[in-house]
């Protein structure tokens, strides 16, 4: 792990002990997790949205959902978690619908809705797309499938920034690794296990559920996980983070068309060029987050860390750009008005 040293349970912190606890009865202690360690409510409410819309069993099966996450990852250049995807739809064995994704040839995945929620994953940051504005999906269905999407477009900019390319560093094939992650997963209950609805939920403050996070309305248990990391993010910027520089990171990503930045970083530059030096480190690591999380290199850490050495602070910032982005994403699905 790159930047940040996760934090392992300790009598000091029973929040933190509390979500290891549920992470290791009924999941892995993967790095996806346990980097936002360094804050205990930000890894509390980080488990709380995967368990949420990803382990318990509701209206969309858990291989539609790894293809989702796969889908994004892909746009998102992810490497790490297309890799780590694609295996794990192999350990649902589903690897032809695996390979279908990173070939870019669906008309290999036979069944015509779940290719259609797939072909929607892959167009998911293209805003004025005829799937984001029809989506292949109802109300009931939305809490997990655009759950899904919002969790991974944040994940995948967290994984760029934090860790190493390769999910499977090893010098022994996917093959082999296929075979491991299935047998991990039937172990662990990861797969076939049925969970109940919202035991995460004690770990946070119950929450208003936001304006724009009505599609998760129909699901009250992803509404509140959604609604509650929402609050702990915004609070975990709130000490260090003025409302302007707050403001300004929050109406560039609102204005975003989901569009490449290129390979340059010039636009950070001129987009920050009015700002104190303080407030430029925080909104260039923010914006890069947001629209280019590849460009977070050690020179934009160290620029941050000049003036915020904490690790939390820092997994606060990444973590508060990448949801806002994720957010913003998950809007631009325009869902009927009609419940069904």
């Amino acid at each position: 792990m790159k930047y940040l040293t996760p934090i392992k349970p300790s009598h000091k912190d029973d929040l933190l002990n509390r979500t290891y606890v549920q992470i290791q009865q009924e999941a892995l202690t993967i790095p996806t997790f346990v980097m936002h360690s360094v804050s205990p409510t930000l890894f509390a409410g980080n488990w709380s949205l995967f368990r949420e819309v990803f382990l318990v069993d509701n209206q969309v099966n858990r291989e539609v959902k790894e293809a989702i996450n796969l889908a994004v990852s892909k746009i998102n250049t992810c490497p790490y978690c297309v890799d780590a995807h694609s295996i794990m739809l192999s350990g649902l064995r589903h690897d032809k619908v695996a390979i279908a994704i990173v070939k870019n040839d669906l008309n290999a995945i036979t069944d015509p809705k779940f290719r259609s929620i797939v072909e929607w994953a892959l167009s998911s940051n293209q805003p004025n797309h005829p799937l984001q504005l029809n989506p292949p999906f109802n109300n009931i269905e939305a809490p997990e499938i655009i759950g899904a999407a919002l969790n991974f477009h944040y994940t995948n900019r967290l994984v760029n920034i934090f860790l190493n390319k390769a999910f499977i560093p090893l010098p022994f094939g996917k093959g082999i690794a296929n075979w491991v992650v299935r047998k991990v997963m039937i172990k662990t209950g990861l797969v076939g296990t049925s969970r109940n609805a919202g035991k995460s939920l004690v770990l946070l403050p119950e929450a208003n559920l936001p304006d724009d996070f009505q599609w998760a309305a129909s699901n009250p248990f992803i509404a509140q996980a959604l609604s509650r990391y929402a609050v702990v993010i915004e609070e975990s910027i709130r000490n260090f983070v003025s409302p302007d520089v707050q403001s300004f990171v929050e109406q560039n990503i609102s204005q975003w068309d989901g569009q490449d930045k290129g390979i340059s970083r010039q636009w950070v530059e001129t987009l920050t060029e009015g700002l104190d030096l303080q407030s430029k480190a925080i909104a260039k690591l923010a914006l890069l987050t947001a629209f280019s999380s590849f460009q977070v290199d050690k020179t934009v850490i160290d620029e941050f860390k000049t003036y915020f050495s904490l690790d939390e602070q820092l997994l606060a910032v990444v973590a508060w750009a990448s949801f806002s982005t994720a957010r913003a994403i998950a809007s631009w699905t325009r869902l009927p008005t009609k419940l069904g």
